[in-house]
């Protein structure tokens, strides 16, 4: 039976471990052993953080989905099983989970872009808000994100469906089961709100 107490000699930072090590490792993790998963961050860290990092180009970033894909392990480690291999399943699994935070950082950005450009429209431009030039730092889809989290439950969807699905008026209509001049209200309500927001900030 595997000792949970026995430290596990982990090889040099980004190198591949030897299989014998490698199965001992998956078996602790299977057992509940946080220190086998401590060996394994300690071992593929700071190479997966680097490898992450050519993707998302931060830092930051980098650190967060690489602790993520570890912390997925761990809620899961009942079972767990890297049948390519534990070096294998750690960079695969932080490389999908980089590409998902690039697609997600592309969705958010063109959302922005679309409220930016209705409310253009609606509104008759936004004053001295620089659009593109916020849509490119993330600044504007980051407010624009938090202030459609604060609207009402039936309006958050329709924003969603309208500006993340880009839905026509008549096919959120269907979807939510309203008319489509209750999409309207819903929709111009949610651009006042948004509009006033910005303006607030910019002040």
């Amino acid at each position: 039976m595997l000792s949970r107490r026995q430290p596990l000699p982990p090889p040099r930072a980004g190198w591949p471990a030897p299989d014998a090590l490698e199965r001992e490792w998956v078996a602790r993790v299977r057992l509940g052993d946080e220190r086998a998963v401590e060996s394994l961050f300690e071992a593929y860290y700071p190479a997966l953080c680097d490898f992450v990092q050519s993707y998302l180009h931060s830092p930051e970033a980098a650190e967060d989905v690489v602790q993520t894909v570890f912390l997925r392990i761990w809620e899961h480690r009942a079972t767990w099983d890297p049948a390519t291999g534990v070096r294998a399943y750690l960079f695969a699994a932080c490389r999908n989970r980089a590409l998902g935070a690039l697609k997600h950082d592309r969705v958010v950005a063109r959302t922005a872009a679309r409220v930016t450009s209705e409310l253009a429209v609606w509104a008759g431009g936004l004053g001295t808000l620089a659009a593109d030039e916020a849509v490119q730092a993330g600044e504007l889809a980051r407010t624009l994100h938090a202030a459609v989290n604060t609207l009402p439950e039936r309006r958050r969807t329709v924003v969603i469906l309208r500006w993340q699905h880009q839905m026509s008026y008549a096919e959120i209509a269907s979807v939510l089961g309203i008319s489509v001049k209750t999409v309207e209200v819903h929709v111009g309500r949610a651009l006042a709100f948004l509009r006033k927001h910005l303006v607030h900030l910019q002040r």
